[in-house]
């Protein structure tokens, strides 16, 4: 694990306030996947990444070959949306939600020399159509709790359809923003890569590996 090898020691928290905003974080800076005559939506991504400094940033931009609503439905598999490779050991509670489809809170555990915590927030909802029926759908996380050397988490997806109106593929759109003390941008990387292709996995009906 290359985010937390450095702890030796921690027992403090941040609570981080997090705001009711139904947008993605930010306008998206990679182009779609260069699609063919026989194939105009592949099933595969670009990801573009950079380290600013006080944060690092990840685009990825790609298709799923599955229609709006299973592809919604994949990503709430808690196999795809928490972090596989890292988390030791996670619960998740269901809240309810006046403004939202579905919000989740994961409790997650990271051991690495000692153990970490930290809370991660993901809220969902149908931008276009409705929950039954998604259009387009919009979601939002972000680190709300824990453990100070993960300074700041927070990221957006969004669910479309494409431009010629087909219904058995959709575009995913994914940002991620991480502040922490080490690793931040490679962290970042491995994260939203992981995602995306779980993600088309379980949109398939196919298992996920495990990570060693």
């Amino acid at each position: 694990m290359h985010l937390l090898l450095f702890l030796a020691c921690t027992g403090s928290t941040e609570k981080t306030a997090f705001p009711d905003v139904l947008t993605p974080i930010e306008e998206m800076k990679v182009e779609a996947p260069e699609g063919s005559s026989s194939e105009p939506y592949p099933e595969t991504y670009e990801v573009l990444s950079a380290d600013e400094g006080d944060y690092a940033w990840v685009h990825l931009r790609g298709y799923i070959q599955s229609d709006m609503s299973t592809v919604w439905d994949s990503i709430r598999n808690d196999l795809v949306y928490v972090n596989q490779r890292e988390v030791a050991s996670y619960e998740i509670e269901e809240l309810d939600s006046d403004i939202y489809d579905f919000v989740f809170q994961v409790y997650n555990d990271v051991e690495n020399i000692v153990m970490v915590e930290f809370t991660n927030e993901w809220r969902h909802v149908a931008t276009e159509g409705t929950k039954d029926v998604p259009e387009e759908v919009t979601i939002r996380w972000q680190k709300i709790e824990g453990t100070e050397f993960i300074a700041s988490i927070e990221g957006s997806i969004q669910i479309i359809p494409v431009a010629d109106g087909r219904k058995d593929v959709v575009e995913v759109q994914v940002i991620e923003h991480l502040s922490a003390t080490l690793d931040q941008e490679s962290s970042a990387l491995i994260f939203v890569e992981d995602l995306f292709e779980r993600w088309a996995l379980v949109s398939h009906g196919q298992e996920i590996p495990a990570y060693e």
